[in-house]
């Protein structure tokens, strides 16, 4: 099942359950610390359970882009920019469980041996329903202290359930006793600064579960009282807001391994790779991990900039400019490592257009726009790292700029310059920060 189909069966399903397709919110909307944010899917509902846009009888469903800005580490798990889809209203939570695994095991045709649920241990009521009305057994329902969602830094928020889907049942399911094994834990530093790694792309992984549809019950709204305490006061109505992972269950129908291998994000590989004039399949992995970020970051600078390139760029909030740099200088960096030395992301941008225009038509429509801003960015940059090449050294302004302005990884800039025979001014970047402040 493609994309396309998999994004438009979810919204047809609640359509016909009576809820109202809901137009894509811009990824960025104010307040602006919302761009701190990185569970978004829910914005456009947040008026709603306040009472303060539609009413609170309507039941809908979206399809809602959204990035993670501050994202350091891009995993097998974690995108840059991905898609949820969405349903909310004020019906059960029964209800609600009986539409989710009805979608998911007729329409998306998952088997129900595949599919285990996570739940709060102290939400008996949900850990009842699934094993009594739905069926499922005892063995494939875990207890997750982390099935409690809320937005910060105020916002609702409630006990969740999640449908996770099992890529090696195979293995039994005494081995889910352990929380690790369902739920995806942050790893220690000393992970991330693994010589294979560059910091902001792991290799390859073979976890066991994917988690694609989060079903919360929203019951509370909290705010914060400082010192990491928060205060809470019901909500004016409790409500559903439920949110699938359209990558995830793309990697799950398409049966493939990794995100970066669905229809989603692997054709902007494939024309990258016919551009670095590679053969992703036969590459080593520090060429896939060039590949995969630059697919990544032009995918998300893409329709980052459709959602403002109606204005010019200077009238752009300075937080979406920047963001937008910091992409592209990666863009830039990542396609040099792959020798790649002239102007080439009009092809990537055309292919990102393609790939989203059946749901997002601002991309065909702005496609010439977004491409001249970019190319005016690539072209920036490019002449910016053949100056230090020119001269045969990373300055220390350039160094801080690499850190502090684009939010570079040492790892990448140390292969970039050992690539070029270029040395790393130290001295001039610790002259640039000035003495330690003890």
């Amino acid at each position: 099942m493609n994309s396309n189909q998999i994004r438009q069966q979810f919204l047809s399903f609640y359509a016909a359950k009576n809820h109202q397709i809901v137009p894509t919110v811009p990824l960025i909307a104010k307040p602006p610390n919302l761009m701190r944010q990185s569970n978004l899917w829910t914005l456009p509902f947040h008026p709603i359970s306040l009472g303060q846009r539609y009413s609170p009888s309507t039941h809908s469903t979206i399809l809602q882009k959204h990035i993670s800005p501050n994202l350091t580490v891009l995993t097998q798990r974690h995108l840059t920019f991905f898609e949820m889809l969405g349903n909310w209203g004020n019906y059960s939570q029964p209800q609600a469980l009986t539409w989710a695994w009805e979608l998911c095991t007729e329409i998306y045709q998952l088997p129900q041996s595949r599919l285990v649920v996570s739940v709060h241990p102290n939400d008996l009521a949900t850990f009842a329903f699934w094993r009594d009305r739905i069926g499922i057994p005892k063995r494939q329902i875990v207890f997750s202290q982390q099935n409690f969602w809320r937005i910060r830094p105020d916002g609702p928020s409630g006990h969740c359930t999640r449908i996770h889907y099992d890529r090696y049942p195979e293995q039994g399911y005494r081995s889910i006793e352990s929380l690790a094994d369902i739920q995806y834990q942050p790893k220690e530093r000393e992970y991330y600064d693994r010589p294979d790694t560059l910091h902001y792309l792991l290799p390859d992984e073979n976890f066991r579960f994917l988690s694609f549809y989060n079903l919360v019950s929203m019951e509370w709204m909290e705010f914060e009282s400082g010192q990491d305490t928060n205060q809470s006061v019901g909500l004016p109505m409790s409500y559903i807001d439920a949110g699938m992972d359209v990558e995830q269950l793309a990697m799950i129908l398409q049966q493939v391994s990794s995100l970066y291998e669905t229809d989603l994000l692997f054709p902007i590989i494939q024309t990258l790779a016919a551009i670095a004039v590679v053969d992703y399949q036969q590459a080593d992995n520090w060429t896939k991990i060039n590949l995969k970020i630059i697919a990544d970051q032009i995918r998300a600078a893409v329709h980052l900039s459709a959602d403002y390139i109606t204005k010019p760029p200077q009238s752009w909030p300075k937080p979406i400019y920047n963001q937008i740099e910091i992409w592209m200088m990666r863009v830039v960096l990542h396609a040099q490592l792959l020798d790649i030395e002239h102007p080439f992301i009009e092809e990537l941008i055309a292919t990102v257009t393609s790939l989203g225009e059946s749901f997002y038509p601002a991309l065909p429509e702005q496609q010439k726009q977004i491409t001249t801003f970019l190319q005016q960015q690539e072209s920036f940059l490019m002449k910016k790292l053949q100056v230090e090449r020119e001269k045969g050294i990373v300055t220390g302004s350039l160094l801080y700029e690499f850190f502090h302005s684009y939010d570079c990884s040492i790892k990448v800039i140390q292969r970039w310059a050992t690539q070029y025979g270029l040395t790393l001014d130290w001295s001039g970047y610790n002259t640039i920060l000035g003495p330690e402040i003890d």
